[in-house]
């Protein structure tokens, strides 16, 4: 059975250590995350697999991929423009705001679909664009 334990560190700031029992080994080992739920998610891991680290860290892993938003995406293009004029980065933004962020901006980039698409050219269509 996982365990959690709060750690203190010098700067005042706390981490948080799951601990549990490897069987292979035999011996008490521990992970030291920064947020107490990733130390309960690792812990709740732990004790649903058999305290097995390896299918413990991948699963943490997948968990913290983050993929990122249509918006986000359009908006980290805008941002590394190389050497972009003050109308360009503008006329961007406005785009992105007013055309894509409301519409399909908040789907994940993973998600989009042909349908999306569609769904927002026939939106962009229908306000005359």
């Amino acid at each position: 059975m996982a365990s959690i334990r709060k750690r203190v560190k010098k700067d005042g700031s706390s981490s948080f250590m799951a601990v549990w029992r490897d069987s292979k080994v035999r011996k008490q080992q521990g992970i030291t995350v920064e947020s107490e739920s990733e130390a309960e998610t690792l812990k709740r891991l732990l004790d649903a697999i058999g305290q097995s680290v390896e299918i413990a860290q991948q699963a943490l892993l997948d968990n913290r991929a983050v993929i990122p938003t249509v918006g986000e995406v359009i908006q980290e293009h805008n941002d590394l423009l190389v050497r972009p004029s003050r109308g360009t980065v503008k006329t961007y933004q406005t785009m992105l705001d007013l055309h894509v962020q409301k519409v399909i901006g908040h789907v994940p980039v993973d998600k989009l679909d042909y349908r999306m698409i569609a769904y927002w050219v026939n939106s962009m269509m229908a306000k005359g664009q």
